[in-house]
């Protein structure tokens, strides 16, 4: 196993990655993007399933990079009409897309891929998904990753948690190998379900 992988519970201090303004997400997501963040200013980056685009539009700001935020769902209130310049720097652009049909009109610095693979439905559709978000990066690109690997009891009977050596295998045929990366135990209730223990990996996988 590579030594600087960290295959336990994280609780090491989040790295100062540039100044820290209020943000978005925890501190797990803070380090997994902190690579990303740190990337030269102007770098483009895109970050696949942003939901409301709220870590694009954060990242974008405080690293002052362009970042293009695709997602299946994204809400029509924040799609924007094509890059939109920010007050300090960099730029944002919101689009309702599918990671597995998005048609690439540039080659990314950075890609964040974050809280999506639990998604995929199965370990041929998360082959695909990895792929697909691989082929949006240029050769040496950081890609951020972190998704449910594991869920105590299981919420939804029919939900697919693809594990930790089927994602790291998938990356491996890509070319790809992790410079860190962990696992976070959450407990926590939401939607109604009963509490249930979710296990969370993080990590940044880029080419040697």
């Amino acid at each position: 196993m590579n030594p600087s992988v960290d295959s336990s519970h994280d609780t090491r201090t989040v790295p100062p990655a540039r100044a820290v303004a209020s943000r978005p997400f925890n501190a797990h997501m803070h380090r997994v993007i902190g690579p990303v963040l740190d990337l030269p200013e102007g770098s483009a980056v895109v970050d696949v399933g942003c939901g409301d685009g709220a870590v694009a539009r954060w990242l974008a700001a405080q690293g002052r990079h362009h970042v293009l935020g695709i997602d299946v769902d994204l809400p029509d209130r924040a799609e924007t009409d094509g890059p939109q310049a920010l007050p300090d720097g960099g730029s944002l652009e919101l689009r309702r897309a599918d990671l597995t049909g998005f048609r690439r009109d540039r080659l990314h610095d950075g890609v964040l891929l974050l809280g999506v693979l639990h998604y995929a439905g199965s370990a041929e559709a998360v082959r695909r998904m990895l792929a697909a978000a691989d082929a949006l990066g240029t050769p040496g690109s950081p890609l951020a990753l972190s998704w449910i690997c594991d869920e105590v009891p299981l919420t939804y009977e029919e939900a697919y948690l693809p594990g930790r050596g089927l994602v790291e295998a998938a990356l491996a045929a890509l070319g790809r190998t992790a410079v860190t990366a962990w696992t976070r135990e959450v407990t926590h209730a939401h939607g109604g379900s009963p509490e249930h223990d979710h296990r969370i990996v993080y990590g940044i996988w880029q080419r040697p």
